[in-house]
């Protein structure tokens, strides 16, 4: 897994979760935007000429996505998706 972050080991609990990791690294993997993927595009200030993103902003962010497959990230969802109904 090239987007892993620092917690997988609750992958093995966490089936959401598990969900997440997998699936940002599946679309990262799945959308290469001129052989740059998503975190590449993500971290460039030009995202028509990006650049290589490091190890450690992979990490950060990958801990991040795998994170809102988490009981607290999904409560993070939800009250995210519940703001924009009430709009």
């Amino acid at each position: 897994m090239k987007n892993k972050g620092i917690h997988t080991y609750r992958l093995a609990t966490n089936p959401l979760e598990q969900r997440f990791a997998e699936m940002w690294e599946h679309h990262n993997k799945d959308y290469p935007y001129h052989g740059f993927d998503t975190v590449d595009s993500l971290m460039s200030k030009d995202s028509y000429h990006p650049d290589f993103a490091t190890d450690e902003q992979r990490e950060a962010m990958a801990t991040v996505i795998q994170w809102l497959g988490s009981p607290v990230g999904q409560t993070f969802l939800s009250r995210v998706l519940e703001m924009e109904i009430c709009k």
